[in-house]
C-alpha cells in the first residue's frame, strides 16, 4: 500500500482523536540509488498537537482535513500510537520482500545530519536507532524495521528548497485521466512542473502501478496546485492531500572530483569529453569524461531522445555532469548536462595541390603527409585545406524528459533555465 496513502489515514485518526495537523505533512525522498529502497524512496513527517494560528484546509479525506500555523500545545503520544499501529497492521504489505516499515515519535527535531546523510549517502539503521535511543523516541518496527531510516530522515528535515504535491487517490475502481485536460492545466498553471512529457506523449502526473493513488501534481504554489487539481478531468476523486515536499530540489546531488565518486550516491562532477559516445546494446549511450581521473557517463534507453543530445559530444567538450552513481561499473547515469564550452572541430575539405604540377596530392598514409603523384614533392599533413565543422549542439543546460525524471532532479524550469 502506498505510504502517502497510509498517511493519509494517519491524519484521518489525528483529527479524530481531536488533535491537529501543524503545517502541511511532509512527503521527503531520500537516496534515489539504494539498490534495497521501496520504489519511490519517500518518507512522511507529521506534526501534530493543539494548533493554533492561520488555518488552511489541506485535504478532504471523509472530510475536511486542516492544519495550522503554529503549534500550542503537544500531542499525546500514546493516544495516537496505538491508533497508527493499528493502520500500518492492516494496510501495509507485509508480504512485499522490500516492505520493512516503520514509525518514530519525535518530541523534538532529531539531528540535520540524518536528513543529509539520508538523502545523500547511505544511513544505516544503526545510526538512526542509536539517534531514536538518544532522543528516548518511542517507536513502531515491523519486519526489520527499515522504515525507521526514512521516518526519522524525514522529520530531521529542514527544507533550504521545497515544493508540494498535491495527491489525489481514487476509488478502488478504474484509472483515467484526460490527456488534453492536463496539457490545458499545464498551461495555465506556470508554477507547477513535470506534468506531461510532449515529446513523447505521457501522462506523467497519473502512475501506472496498481496503487490507490489517481494522480499528483507538483509545483511551488498552493493555491495553484488546488486550481490546477480542479482543472484535470479524471476518474472520481476519492480523497486528496497536500505534501510539502523536497521533490525536485536536487537535494541529493554533492559536488565531487572523479576520483571522489563513490557507488551509490548522487554527484555534480565537472570534467572534459574523453572517450566519445558510444551506443551500446540496448540503445544505452556511454561517453566518459576525465578531470586527473576517469569515469563513465551513461544515458540509458528510457531517457529517449536526450541520448541524441548526449551523442553529439566530442572528446575535449568542457562539460558538467549530474546523476547517480551506478556500482558496477562505476557509472554516472545522467540526470542533466551543462555543456559549458564546445571544442573545436575541423575536418579535412581538401588535400594540398602540388606547386609544380597544379594537381592534389594523394595521402602517403595517416599522419605520414602527402606525395605528388606526378614529380613526387612531398607536403606535411598540415598542409591539407580544412575548414571548422559547425557543431550541432549548443552551449547549455540538457535534461532527461520529463517520462524519465527522477523525483528528487530538479527540472531546469524551476532553475529559471527554459
Amino acid at each position: 500500500m502506498c505510504t502517502t496513502y497510509i498517511a493519509t489515514e494517519v491524519i484521518k485518526a489525528i483529527q479524530n482523536k481531536g488533535f491537529d495537523v501543524i503545517g502541511y505533512p511532509r512527503l521527503v525522498r531520500l537516496n534515489p540509488n539504494i539498490p534495497w529502497k521501496t520504489r519511490g524512496n519517500g518518507a512522511i513527517a507529521i506534526q501534530f498537537g493543539k494548533g493554533g494560528g492561520k488555518i488552511k484546509k489541506i485535504g478532504d479525506v471523509d472530510g475536511t482535513i486542516y492544519s495550522f500555523s503554529t503549534k500550542i500545545s503537544d500531542g499525546e503520544i500514546e493516544e495516537i500510537k496505538e491508533e497508527v499501529d493499528s493502520i500500518i497492521s492492516s494496510l501495509a504489505e507485509m508480504d512485499d520482500p522490500k516492505t520493512h516499515p516503520g514509525v518514530v515519535f519525535f518530541k523534538r527535531k532529531p539531528p540535520y545530519f540524518i536528513y543529509k546523510k539520508g538523502v545523500k549517502e547511505i544511513l544505516s539503521l544503526k545510526e538512526v536507532k542509536k539517534v531514536i535511543a538518544t532522543m528516548d523516541a518511542s517507536f513502531l518496527s515491523y519486519k526489520k524495521g527499515r522504515g525507521l531510516i526514512g521516518a526519522t530522515a524525514a522529520v530531521a528535515w529542514h527544507p533550504r528548497d521545497k515544493t508540494y504535491e498535491v495527491l489525489t487517490y481514487r476509488n478502488g475502481g478504474e484509472r483515467w485521466v484526460n490527456e488534453e485536460s492536463v496539457k490545458e492545466m499545464d498551461r495555465e498553471c506556470p508554477h507547477t512542473f513535470d506534468n506531461y512529457d510532449y515529446e513523447n506523449r505521457h501522462i506523467q502526473i497519473m502512475p501506472h502501478s496498481p496503487c490507490p493513488i489517481l494522480y499528483g501534481i507538483r509545483g511551488d504554489d498552493v493555491e495553484e496546485l488546488k486550481k490546477a487539481m480542479n482543472m484535470v478531468s479524471s476518474s472520481k476523486v476519492k480523497r486528496w492531500m497536500l505534501f510539502e515536499t523536497n521533490q525536485g530540489t536536487d537535494e541529493h546531488l554533492k559536488k565531487r572530483k572523479v576520483e571522489e565518486v563513490r557507488p551509490y550516491e548522487s554527484v555534480i562532477v565537472k570534467g572534459i569529453v574523453w572517450e566519445e559516445p558510444r551506443t551500446i546494446e540496448g540503445g544505452h549511450v556511454i561517453f566518459s569524461i576525465k578531470n586527473e581521473k576517469e569515469i563513465e557517463c551513461a544515458a540509458y534507453e528510457p531517457t529517449k531522445n536526450f541520448r541524441k543530445i548526449v551523442q553529439k559530444l566530442v572528446r575535449g567538450d568542457e562539460v558538467v555532469v549530474y546523476g547517480g552513481v551506478r556500482k558496477e561499473p562505476l557509472t554516472i547515469n545522467l540526470e542533466k548536462i551543462d555543456v559549458c564550452k564546445l571544442a573545436k572541430v575541423y575536418k579535412k575539405r581538401e588535400n594540398p595541390l602540388c606547386k609544380r604540377c597544379g594537381k592534389h596530392m594523394k595521402s602517403i598514409g595517416k599522419g605520414k603527409g602527402y606525395r605528388c603523384e606526378k614529380c613526387g614533392k612531398k607536403a606535411r599533413e598540415e598542409e591539407a585545406v580544412i575548414e571548422k565543422v559547425e557543431r550541432e549542439i549548443k552551449e547549455g543546460w540538457y535534461e532527461v524528459p520529463v517520462v524519465a525524471r527522477r523525483h528528487l532532479a530538479k527540472p531546469l524550469k524551476r532553475m529559471g533555465i527554459t
